[in-house]
């Protein structure tokens, strides 16, 4: 153990000059000629390096990519917004045109008429099946009266049952208190229509048992009375029948009007 001393110092005596050596590399080296040991070193670390920079440059590539995903839904989903903005507005258009025509015609179908009447907008209905009133945008400060008649461009609606200031009530064709003198355009064979049958049906009575009237005639309003004027068209007979033997004919009348769908009447102004 003893003959091992002096070695033991000299090992010691060279890890020393091998560490300040190393470390004189390390730290003595200047950046433009690197020691032995940073080359070993570098040249150690450029696997990592080279992974580690693949990463990041995918993970700049995927980063990218993503912010422009967020940017391309963002505007996607701007842009189905103003195309769902677009559509309504389109509707609407469309919607004022249909409803500027029906009005070009109405006033046009106006300006043939005799009588003086006032355009009215439909703004409320009868909660009944079969519509039997209908509520419009003119009242007693626009000069309707009671029992005016109101007509479309089609025929005739009805008359005028209640008053407001700005709105009235009218009372339809079909309702079964409702009742106009009428004729066959035709035949000039007189009756009265009345409703009560539905919606889509009047029902024409005869005054004479021999009145000419087939499918197809057009029924006009008589004039007979003071409420409705001469000439308006009521709608076509649909059936002709005799209720029971011996009595007076009478007759289906398919209405001219569409009492479901009015949508703007003209009222008499007298």
């Amino acid at each position: 153990m003893r003959r091992l001393f002096p070695y033991k110092k000299l090992i010691t005596l060279i890890l020393l000059v091998a560490a300040s050596v190393f470390l004189m590399n390390i730290t003595g080296s200047s950046g433009d000629n690197p020691s032995l040991w940073e080359k070993l070193l570098w040249k150690g670390m450029q696997p990592f390096l080279g992974g580690f920079l693949a990463v990041k440059h995918k993970f700049d590539e995927y980063s990218v990519l993503f912010q422009q995903k967020e940017a391309l839904l963002e505007e996607n989903r701007e842009l189905k917004s103003r195309l769902d903005s677009l559509e309504s507005l389109l509707i609407r258009l469309k919607e004022i045109e249909t409803e500027n025509q029906r009005l070009k015609e109405l006033l046009g179908f106006r300006e043939q008429l005799e009588q003086e009447y006032k355009a009215a907008d439909v703004i409320g209905r009868s909660p009944s099946k079969w519509f039997s009133t209908i509520t419009i945008s003119l009242g007693s400060e626009d000069g309707v009266t009671v029992d005016a008649p109101v007509i479309s461009r089609k025929g005739l609606v009805g008359r005028v049952l209640k008053l407001d200031a700005r709105s009235a009530q009218v009372l339809l064709l079909t309702d079964p208190e409702s009742g106009v003198g009428a004729l066959i355009s035709r035949s000039r064979d007189y009756g009265v229509v009345v409703g009560g049958s539905g919606p889509d049906t009047l029902v024409m009575r005869f005054f004479s048992k021999d009145a000419d009237v087939r499918p197809g005639d057009q029924v006009l309003t008589s004039g007979v009375g003071s409420v409705y004027p001469e000439g308006l068209v009521i709608g076509e007979v649909a059936e002709v029948y005799v209720p029971q033997p011996g009595l007076v004919k009478e007759c289906y009348v398919k209405p001219a009007v569409d009492f479901a769908h009015l949508e703007e009447v003209l009222v008499m102004i007298r």
